[in-house]
């Protein structure tokens, strides 16, 4: 268990050190809250000990800025005798237990032991609903509105067993996801559900899988082969990139939606087949029927009931439940994100939707030795989209005075820029003026300009 301790008072501090240690705990010192919370913020500890007066940063403030975003460490306060008041809020604020100086060390060692087995039932409940969650149904995460109708929609179209979808949406925002939903809420939910990406295969090879072949239909079908379609019998059908068929595909599938029975490639029969068809796309299909790329009549087929799937950018709220229920679901990953980052998140624009973040939190585990996630451990690239998406290009650009509209547009850039690489730097305006190429006296300047606006201290 790797423990820290913020002390100012030496003694108390080197005390607590060494009888931790000599009970084979690791343990870690500070003489304050702020040189603690640097150390906390770099640096994975499964246990906070701290006094609660001290210089620069207080037991109680400490604890809250250690409760902010997705990081939360168990914390012990210790107080002098008259401060128990103070101790009760920090036990409100979340604080595990409190100790009263002068310290007893052994009702502290108790104090810790009793905080390690309620880890240790944590850890072990968090792994139960991991193997829970990988047995249930696939759960679509979020509380925005549209993705509240999204999962509306799916319990009424699972109720109907035979009714063909389509699913419309940007790519990565989960159409597969609610494909599986259909399939799992229906009455089908017990046969196979095969999904294809029909955009990933050439039309031959997705001919030949789709619907198999006989032997000898091709050189190198040397025997049969049953095609996905046929092998979901009684179960789901989920056509990937639908749009991306050609047309001699699409007129096969019309058969199959039509007749209800399959021809493999090179035979002469049919077999009846039970399915139900569910396409995606992330293109206009009614614009393809019109520019004559997707038949009419397997458009009208498919098109029964459409269901869209929202991108992340219009519900930037769900970002942290995606994110806690993504940590949760990997057991491996120990991931945590501050507040201010989980903000530059929500503001991002997610051009590959819910994909891209799963794809951030795998980057982020893998390359960062500090699992906790500050602004400044973000990729530049998602940094800078958020600054710019930020400035308010349209009014500035409005403008009818070209030379206002210009100063607007450089002063937006210098506070957005300026604001950044201050918070990388955690505040220190030398570091920040070497970096940005600036001197003290012209950085200083100008955050005495952007301090006359409200909204830049608020944003600091």
């Amino acid at each position: 268990m790797k423990i820290i301790v913020a002390e100012d008072d030496e003694s108390t501090r080197d005390g607590i050190r060494v009888f931790l240690e000599s009970n084979n705990y690791s343990v870690t010192v500070a003489t304050n809250g702020k040189e603690a919370l640097e150390k906390i913020l770099n640096k994975k500890f499964d246990l906070v000990i701290s006094d609660l007066q001290m210089p620069q940063l207080d037991g109680i403030n400490l604890l809250k800025k250690i409760n902010e975003g997705t990081l939360h460490i168990p914390f012990i306060i210790i107080t002098a005798y008259g401060s128990v008041q103070n101790a009760v809020e920090a036990m409100k604020l979340g604080a595990e237990d409190f100790l009263t100086k002068p310290l007893n060390l052994e009702e502290l060692l108790l104090k810790i032991k009793k905080t390690e087995r309620k880890l240790q039932l944590l850890n072990e409940n968090k792994k139960l609903k991991i193997k829970l969650h990988r047995l249930e149904i696939p759960e679509i995460i979020g509380e925005d509105k549209k993705i509240k109708e999204v999962k509306r929609m799916i319990r009424k179209i699972a109720s109907d067993k035979d009714v063909s979808v389509m699913i419309y949406g940007e790519s990565g925002t989960g159409k597969e996801l609610a494909a599986r939903n259909i399939h799992l809420l229906s009455a089908r939910s017990s046969k196979p559900f095969v999904a294809i990406n029909c955009g990933a295969l050439p039309e031959e090879l997705l001919e030949s899988e789709l619907f198999g072949y006989v032997r000898g239909a091709f050189t190198g079908a040397y025997k049969d082969k049953t095609g996905l379609l046929l092998s979901a019998d009684k179960g789901t059908v989920f056509l990937d990139e639908t749009s991306e068929m050609s047309l001699k595909l699409q007129t096969k599938l019309l058969r199959v939606l039509q007749e209800r029975e399959i021809q493999p490639v090179g035979s002469d029969s049919s077999t009846r087949i039970d399915i139900r068809v569910i396409g995606a796309t992330n293109k206009n299909l009614s614009e393809l029927v019109a520019k004559g790329l997707f038949r009419e009549d397997l458009y009208y087929r498919l098109n029964v009931v459409e269901l869209t799937m929202p991108p992340l950018r219009e519900r930037p709220d769900d970002i942290p439940l995606l994110i806690e229920h993504l940590l949760l679901n990997n057991e491996e990953r120990k991931l945590s994100l501050s507040e201010d980052a989980l903000e530059m998140l929500k503001k991002y624009s997610w051009p590959g939707n819910v994909r891209e973040l799963i794809n951030l939190l795998k980057k982020l585990d893998v390359t960062l030795d500090d699992k906790f996630v500050t602004p400044e451990k973000l990729p530049e690239d998602l940094v800078k989209n958020v600054i710019y998406s930020k400035t308010n290009w349209k009014d500035i650009i409005n403008s009818s005075n070209f030379h206002s509209a210009l100063e607007n547009a450089i002063r937006n850039f210098e506070k957005e820029f300026i604001g950044y690489h201050l918070r990388k730097n955690k505040g220190n305006i030398t570091k920040t003026a070497e970096e940005i190429g600036l001197s003290r006296v012209s950085l200083h300047k100008k955050l005495k300009e952007f301090k006359a606006n409200d909204k830049f201290k608020n944003e600091m």
